[in-house]
């Protein structure tokens, strides 16, 4: 969709938010001085997460690389929290600070963040990793929660919060952390191969015949006899695990797709900011919707005479305009999105969303009707 193929979450207005992966919430000095830097570089309003990230709001589309560029230079990856993904491994300080730690859950967080950095499953994936039952990390209430022991560690599955919030349930209990990664790797594998796309754990163990009992011995006792097919097809995704963020960075080609306009490198602002609290934010929208006087009559006009060569204008080659996506044009002052559909078929309308008067119609989702992207509105 349009997160994924821009790589950063598209928010109202048609601007991007950035999120840097921060594994575990630990991050140093030299990175948070980074990602200021690039912040007051390109106006950003910087904002701590729930996922313990910092997410970086307002970015234009066409600075998407630069802004990666300086990021990936500094040792930041993508967070990935535009995609079906693992989001994030939420940790408390553990052992290494608090004097109710059991175990070190910020070094674990880490560790198991980064090894499922970048993987795509149905829906979006959380962890966490607690030092002590006191939870500082909420880690039941994630798709996957690690609770240290004094014996190793407890692994729940299947939370999550959201409207629908439910906490996750025992797996195994007071295991080491070489078990406990060697479950959660079969966990994860077997909920990606089986559950239907767009359905979180919670909900996929909730139509699991057998439930959570039957979860355990497909898991922990080999009842299937796949484990070890889950183990290697785990370690593929992991060894090919690549940062995107940097893919489009080193590819002049793919970056050139993050133009504002396909057929000039000129660009427009697309939606007004205020102030607020020492950062920019995009101004409300109106209470009432804007309503503009008729339009104009307009002349009947000849058809188009193909051998004329003064009444084409030339905006671009095909392959510059994606299959099954918008793109935007330039023609003197006024934005035009340009849809290439899969059936071979083109189609052509102004950029601005008609309910918010926003410019981001070409990066809406397109189907039997365009999905604005400002607010998901359709357009038959």
């Amino acid at each position: 969709d349009t997160n994924d193929r821009f790589l950063a979450n598209i928010q109202r207005g048609g601007t991007y938010s950035v999120v840097p992966r921060i594994p575990g919430g630990e991050i140093t000095p030299d990175k948070l001085i980074a990602i200021a830097v690039v912040a007051k570089e390109f106006g950003l309003y910087t904002k701590i997460t729930g996922g313990q990230r910092i997410d970086l709001f307002g970015a234009k589309r066409e600075d998407l690389p630069v802004i990666w560029e300086r990021l990936v230079d500094a040792g930041l990856e993508s967070g990935h929290a535009y995609g079906k993904a693992l989001r994030t491994v939420k940790s408390c300080v553990g052992s290494t600070w608090c004097r109710y730690g059991l175990q070190d859950s910020v070094g674990f967080a880490i560790f198991i963040e980064n090894r499922y950095k970048g993987i795509r499953a149905p829906h979006k994936l959380k962890g966490g990793v607690s030092g002590c039952v006191r939870e500082c990390a909420e880690a039941r209430g994630k798709d996957f929660g690690i609770i240290a022991t004094e014996k190793g560690y407890n692994l729940f599955v299947c939370g999550n919060g959201g409207a629908q919030p439910k906490h996750a349930v025992l797996l195994v209990a007071d295991v080491s952390e070489a078990n406990c990664i060697k479950y959660l790797d079969r966990f994860l594998m077997f909920y990606i191969a089986t559950a239907d796309k767009l359905t979180r754990t919670s909900k996929w163990l909730e139509k699991l015949e057998g439930g959570i009992d039957y979860l355990k011995r497909v898991i922990l006792e080999d009842y299937l006899g796949i484990c070890d097919d889950l183990e290697k097809q785990m370690a593929y995704l992991i060894g090919t695990y690549q940062c995107e963020w940097k893919t489009v960075v080193d590819d002049p080609e793919r970056r050139q797709q993050f133009r504002q306009f396909v057929n000039t490198t000129e660009t427009q602002p697309g939606i007004e900011f205020v102030s607020e609290r020492g950062q920019k934010r995009p101004a409300d929208w109106p209470k009432e919707a804007v309503v503009l006087p008729p339009s104009p009559v307009s002349p009947k006009m000849d058809p188009f005479d193909t051998k004329d060569p003064k009444k084409w204008i030339c905006v671009g080659e095909t392959k510059d305009f994606e299959v099954d996506a918008g793109r935007t044009i330039k023609y003197g002052g006024v934005q035009i999105a340009v849809f290439r559909m899969p059936n071979g078929s083109w189609y052509a309308t102004q950029n601005m969303c008609p309910h918010k008067r926003a410019l981001v119609l070409s990066q809406g989702l397109l189907g039997d009707s365009v999905s604005a992207a400002g607010d998901g509105k359709s357009q038959p």
